[in-house]
């Protein structure tokens, strides 16, 4: 009896060890994606169009075209302050474990391998040095098929206010005579 317990610790010590390898194993692949995609720099972008659009917001802030140099270094800390709270949640180092987790318990190792050797070939290396030129077309074509539908967008929510007005219940008029006295 003693002798099957020990075998069956020792198996599952092994399993465990194993499970643990495997994991970091996995993890290990998923950083080494991230690293091809070169995450840390779109991320980078990413956090400097933030920056672009908190400074946008503070410099549109009433008065702020009318700031003193003391305003203007107590915007600008602002602006420092929010980019700080920012990058501390969602910067690529706030989010890169969470994602190699993701990674990691979304893909088996073989896919890793797999993701890993397409992003290596020359093919993926064209695709990742292709993409932000991608994106930015898909992103004007987008942009142009919306501004085309703006318009039919417009006019439905116009009928729509007027067909919601049309069922609306008009209120009780007013009575002009007094209620009857409380005896």
């Amino acid at each position: 009896m003693k002798r099957y317990v020990a075998v069956l610790l020792m198996v599952l010590t092994a399993g465990c060890c194993c499970a643990r390898a495997d994991e970091a194993s996995k993890r290990a692949k998923a950083e080494q994606l991230f690293m091809l995609l070169h995450m840390d720099t779109t991320m980078g972008q990413l956090m400097s169009g933030i920056r672009k659009q908190v400074q946008e917001i503070t410099q549109s802030m009433p008065g702020a075209d009318q700031a003193t140099p003391e305003q203007k270094k107590q915007i600008t800390d602002f602006q420092q302050r929010v980019m700080d709270v920012v990058d501390q949640k969602i910067g690529w180092k706030a989010l890169e474990p969470d994602f190699i987790t993701l990674y990691a318990s979304t893909y088996s190792e073989e896919e890793l391998d797999g993701i890993v050797a397409f992003y290596k070939s020359p093919v993926g290396q064209r695709m990742l040095e292709k993409t932000p030129e991608l994106m930015t077309k898909s992103t004007q074509i987008t942009q142009q098929k919306m501004s085309e539908l703006q318009p039919q967008l417009n006019q439905m929510v116009q009928d729509f206010l007027k067909a919601m007005a049309a069922t609306t219940p008009k209120p009780a008029p007013a009575q002009t005579t007094p209620p009857p006295p409380k005896n």
